[in-house]
This record gives C-alpha cells, structure tokens and sequence, in this order.
C-alpha cells in the first residue's frame, strides 16, 4: 500500500485555487526564498516546493527554457518516488499509480517561485495533474540521501490513450534535435 501523504503544501492549495497570472519574472534559480516579485504586500508568500521529474524536463536543457532562465542551467538531482508507474502517450511518459513498492527513478528540482510553478503547468497541459508525492533524493550509489514532501505531475488523461512502453530521455533528444533540423531547413 502506497505512502500516507501529508495535506497539500501551501503552494499546492493555491495552485488549485488560483488562476495562472502570466506575470513574467526575472527571478533566477539562486534568488532568496522571499525575493519574488510577483508578491504584495496581501498575498501568501510563496512556498518553495520540490517537483520530481520523470520526463523531457529530465532534461536541464529542456528545464532552461521552459523556466525561461538563460543564466545557467537549472540543478537537480537524481530522484525517486515509490509506487508509481510509467506508460507512454504519444513520445512522452505518463505517470500513474503502480504497485506499492515499485520504483520511477527521475530527478528533482526546487521550484523558487510561482511563475515558475505556472510554467511547468503550462508545459505539462491539462494532460497532467500536479500531485503530491514523498520524493526520494538519490546518492551517487542509489541509497536515499533523505526523503522529502513534494509534488509530480501525474497522468490525468483516459487510460485507453496510454501505451506499456519506456521513456528515454537520450532517444527523445535525438528525435527532438532532428525535428528542429528539418523545421531550419523548411
């Protein structure tokens, strides 16, 4: 049997509750926990929250520019959630429920502010939920460093769209690098 989950975080209850704001912000990826300027004086500080990542935003590149940051690429670290599973929609995971004590290895990322939380939604589409999820963060070896609260994004689409199958990231680079190719020489 899965984990029991703590409440929603802060950041989540207001995920939920608000509506993306499409402020844009030019907070880098070392800001200070209270430096957001999407902010007043009125509104709840925003929470920092990690997120595991299972799919194309594996890849620190593909993070960069959904973040919008063009600084230095995003830092994660190697990850881990249990009782999970992946099937495929299309060329990208999904992630569902699995069996109680089934591995989905990713990685992790902080997410510092809520512009950039309602970019990673924007990305991911009404095809994926943010959910909670007790996230494992990896030592070189694979023991658990610590495990700590967090969100993922999981499959909120119908479950006859979802094929078995097997994500991989170095494949969906490749295909992404010729696509841009052939869209340069259209």
């Amino acid at each position: 049997m899965r984990k029991t989950l703590p409440p929603p975080s802060l950041m989540v209850r207001k995920f939920l509750n608000d509506s993306t704001s499409g402020e844009e912000s030019t907070q880098s990826l070392t800001a200070t926990p209270n430096s957001s300027q999407e902010g007043s004086a009125t509104a709840d500080p925003f929470e920092r929250e990690y997120c595991f990542f299972y799919g194309t935003l594996m890849d620190p590149e593909t993070l960069a520019q959904v973040l919008r940051t063009s600084d230095s690429l995003p830092i994660m670290s190697r990850a881990r959630v249990i009782g999970y599973d992946v099937k495929i929609w299309g060329p990208y995971p999904a992630l569902i429920d699995g069996k109680p004590l089934q591995p989905v290895d990713g990685m992790v990322f902080e997410i510092l502010s809520k512009t950039q939380l309602d970019r990673l939604v924007s990305y991911e589409t009404g095809k994926y939920e943010l959910q909670p999820c007790l996230i494992d963060i990896l030592n070189h070896d694979d023991s658990v460093e610590r495990t700590v609260n967090g969100v993922t994004f999981m499959w909120n689409g119908q479950e006859d769209e979802l094929q078995e199958g097997n994500f991989d990231l170095k494949q969906w680079k490749k295909e992404r690098r010729l696509r841009d190719l052939d869209s340069i020489s259209e």
